[in-house]
């Protein structure tokens, strides 16, 4: 009886053992049935990736659980004060100088791993040069022929025609034309606001600034901000970064207070029309973009002063007081920089005439009711003094000839001539054309383009300047008639070469008078200035000697 019943309690575990692998076999073949279902059915309901708020989970998220994830929040969009942030200016004694590096990033950039403002480049860059080979050379062809320089192979070696491609490209970006790619013109190459050499033609053929609008066959590009408008009655850290910058590049001096008011305003209307922009006087995109930009054109005269002239100061802010005060024909002395006693009478005179303290001091106030008055300093250079004599410089540049060079240009006959000057812009790397001897628009954009890169006048024709520059070895030697203040008549052929030459190396924006008129004058102090010559105003024998040589140093060099 027991031994019945012990044989039967074993059986029953062991039925019970059997049901339970049972149990577990079909257990095994459920689950992945189960598991594959929900990836392919489509009514399943959608699981929670963390951004779309919804809540049901997949079945293998259940088997094993997991911390939940907080997304980030997107941030916010700033405001303009934030905004001026993307200019790249980090302090406002310190304003930035180069717009190569700041602005929005194409979409095609968007999320990738390179340095802001770049392209596709690497994140350090080593100097490539005549000679260097590997991966980094074949990026640089490769962007080089993206913009449209290089025509080569890309094959990661640096050769001739890499390097005459390199020397294009920087002659395009206002860079130096060495052929030699630096971490400067790898930055600008890789850019954002890189100039193509499409654009490059467009731009350099275009006339220099003698005009109030921007040319009309530039190419728009895109700007680092486009919600920055400061004007007249505007203050603050933008206002005296603004300043700064004029103060750099010559249109200002003094010491930036962060006040628009009109000494500023006449600095920027100066600025934008030297650089072929809308001269309104209000600093927009375009103007800040051009202005903090490596390819921003100099002054060739200061325009205001920010503080205080008074009697015994002398220097450019004063030579531009006294011209702003014989516009408005208060002052009738010499404009000669000197702060003396017919300058402070005539402040004097205006302040009286004009409800201001009569102390003869041009403080802020003085200089800015000069300037709103319509005493523009910059304004005495436009005078023709001429009358019906006086000549466009584009008109008369076709003619200029100066000590032994006559201009070369679309009205050139004489093939030879034209053949010798594309033979050396080709030897620098500046014209790829057939040596045809015809001056067509390959020929005038090579030396658009030589000029450009070399400080000279952008004219498209290759003036005596620029062919003394071009072909080297002038040397400072000649005599030449002493010219100065009222020259005319006996002398006016001189003079209108003086003031050509003047012109093309920039110093000079006049009509082509024969007058040696205040401009002209003007424009001669400037040249001894930079040159290191004795500055008196007057174009003696050494000060034409270095006018008419190839060692001439262009003003915004």
């Amino acid at each position: 009886m027991i031994m019945k019943q012990k044989r039967s309690t074993f059986q029953q575990d062991a039925m019970r053992a059997n049901g339970k692998r049972l149990l577990l076999l079909s257990l095994l073949i459920i689950v992945p049935v189960i598991l594959s279902g929900c990836y392919v059915t489509d009514v399943d309901p959608p699981f929670d990736d963390g951004l779309t708020g919804n809540t049901a989970q997949p079945f293998d998220v259940l088997l094993t659980a997991t911390p939940e994830q907080t997304p980030t929040p997107t941030p916010e969009p700033t405001g303009q004060a934030s905004n001026w942030d993307l200019w790249g200016v980090e302090t406002p004694t310190d304003p930035p100088s180069n717009v190569n590096q700041i602005g929005d990033q194409p979409e095609s950039t968007i999320g990738a791993t390179q340095p802001q403002g770049t392209i596709g480049g690497p994140a350090t860059y080593e100097t490539l040069k005549r000679g260097s080979s590997g991966e980094a050379v074949s990026q640089l062809q490769t962007r080089l022929k993206e913009l449209g320089y290089y025509t080569g192979t890309v094959d990661g070696q640096y050769g001739a025609g890499t390097e005459t491609s390199v020397k294009n490209f920087q002659a395009a970006n206002n860079l130096t034309a060495d052929g030699v790619a630096g971490p400067q013109t790898q930055e600008a190459i890789y850019g954002y606001y890189a100039i193509r050499a499409s654009d490059a033609v467009t731009s350099v053929t275009a006339r220099p600034a003698t005009t109030t609008a921007r040319p009309a066959t530039a190419t728009p590009r895109p700007q680092g901000k486009t919600d920055i408008y400061l004007r007249l009655g505007d203050s603050g850290a933008e206002v005296r970064n603004v300043q700064n910058r004029l103060i750099t590049l010559g249109y200002l001096s003094g010491s930036a207070d962060g006040y628009y008011q009109e000494t500023t305003e006449a600095a920027v209307a100066a600025f934008q029309k030297r650089n072929s922009l809308y001269n309104d006087g209000v600093a927009g995109p375009s103007t800040l973009s051009k202005l903090y930009s490596s390819s921003a054109v100099k002054a060739a005269s200061v325009v205001a002063n920010i503080g205080a002239l008074r009697r015994g100061m002398s220097g450019s802010a004063v030579r531009s007081l006294q011209q702003a005060l014989k516009n408005l024909g208060y002052y009738n002395g010499s404009v000669d920089g000197d702060f003396g006693a017919g300058t402070e009478q005539a402040v004097m005179a205006f302040q009286q005439a004009n409800g201001l303290p009569a102390d003869g001091v041009a403080g802020t106030a003085t200089q800015n009711a000069i300037l709103a008055a319509g005493g523009n300093p910059s304004s005495g250079s436009g005078n023709t003094g001429g009358g019906s004599s006086a000549t466009d410089p584009m008109q008369f540049g076709p003619s200029a000839s100066t000590n032994g060079y006559t201009t070369i240009s679309a009205t050139t006959t004489n093939a030879t001539t034209v053949t010798n000057l594309q033979s050396v812009l080709q030897s620098f790397g500046y014209y790829t054309g057939s040596l045809d001897g015809r001056y067509g628009a390959g020929t005038t954009s090579a030396v658009s383009t030589y000029q450009q890169a070399n400080g000279l006048r952008v004219t498209g024709m290759a003036g005596p300047s620029t062919q003394r520059r071009l072909y080297g070895g002038v040397a400072e030697s000649g005599t030449y008639t002493t010219l100065r203040m009222n020259d005319s008549s006996n002398n006016a052929n001189s003079v209108r070469n003086l003031q050509y030459t003047l012109y093309e190396l920039m110093y000079y924006d006049g009509a082509i008078s024969g007058i040696y008129d205040e401009a002209t004058r003007n424009a001669v102090l400037l040249f001894q200035d930079v040159n290191g010559l004795a500055m008196d105003g007057v174009a003696g024998e050494v000060t034409q000697r270095r006018l008419y040589s190839s060692n001439a140093i262009p003003c915004n060099k």
